[in-house]
């Protein structure tokens, strides 16, 4: 069986559309049996419903996995807003959207195929992806609100998670369910029949070592929002697991962690592919895996 995947892509550029259509056709060319998409096309429901309905026509299977930026409420500040909560978005919409496009939702059930389950989960951050000492001097408090020397991480403003009492989540509560949520996707492809592979995408990077660190500011800050330590904990649950996918950089990489591949292979924003032709994107912005 062979895999693509993608993440990253955008599509709220001019620029992304057009290299979506060239990603699309390598995959539809190099005859993937199932294409992941890692998050982040876009905040808008119907840009994300035409890009899986692309990614449906160049292969038979399409799972996703929404990034940040699809969960996004397109209002001023979304956190003021307490009719609005994020896990209705995850947990409802988005699957609405996807089985109407004929994509698999991987956070609503596992993808199975073969021997092969896929799982998957947005993930989400806890600041455990910076370095601890920088982490100490600027404070959680400060983290949390998402703001540092005049930046601001723009989560702040368009996400909004709730817990059943209708209140705010903070960032660690978000992060630790996402993460319950894989376990619990993982312990049941590891119990269903004929399964000898699980392939594990998560928006948000799960292992520490995956981070680029700099040590300076304000780098080591947006670091803080990559994801969290936990989601790898759970990926080495099982031995099952054979290869992590993630998004939410948008820097390539590949690594070997304790044995495992973990690779992300972004789009990103047209500014960060300075120097790339269009009709070479795909040969870096795609991932391929064959089981």
């Amino acid at each position: 069986m062979r895999i693509a995947s993608v993440s990253d892509l955008h599509t709220d550029y001019a620029e992304n559309r057009d290299a979506v259509v060239k990603l699309a056709i390598a995959i539809h060319e190099h005859a993937a049996d199932v294409v992941i998409v890692a998050g982040d096309v876009s905040h808008k429901n119907d840009r994300i419903s035409r890009l899986l309905a692309a990614m449906k026509e160049a292969a038979p299977i399409v799972a996703f996995v929404p990034g940040n930026h699809d969960l996004w409420f397109d209002v001023p500040f979304a956190p003021a807003r307490r009719e609005l909560n994020t896990w209705d978005r995850y947990r409802r919409e988005l699957f609405e959207l996807s089985s109407a496009a004929g994509a698999h939702y991987l956070p609503a059930a596992p993808l199975f195929v073969g021997d092969t389950a896929i799982v998957g989960s947005c993930g989400w951050y806890d600041y455990s992806m910076m370095p601890p000492a920088i982490r100490e001097g600027i404070g959680d408090e400060v983290l949390a609100s998402k703001q540092y020397g005049g930046i601001m991480w723009s989560d702040a403003r368009f996400v909004g998670f709730r817990d059943e009492g209708g209140e705010l989540m903070d960032d660690a509560s978000v992060a630790r369910q996402m993460e319950r949520e894989l376990l619990a996707q993982i312990a049941a492809a590891e119990v269903h029949p004929g399964v000898e592979n699980i392939i594990v995408v998560t928006h948000h990077q799960p292992f520490y070592e995956v981070v680029k660190h700099t040590g300076q500011m304000p780098w080591e800050f947006f670091n803080a929002f990559m994801g969290s330590t936990g989601l790898g904990d759970v990926i080495k649950s099982s031995e099952k697991v054979r290869c992590a996918i993630y998004g939410h950089t948008h820097m390539v990489g590949e690594f070997d962690v304790v044995g495992l591949r973990v690779y992300g292979t972004p789009l990103g924003y047209p500014r960060e592919r300075k120097g790339i032709e269009i009709g070479d994107v795909p040969k870096t912005r795609i991932g391929w895996i064959e089981i």
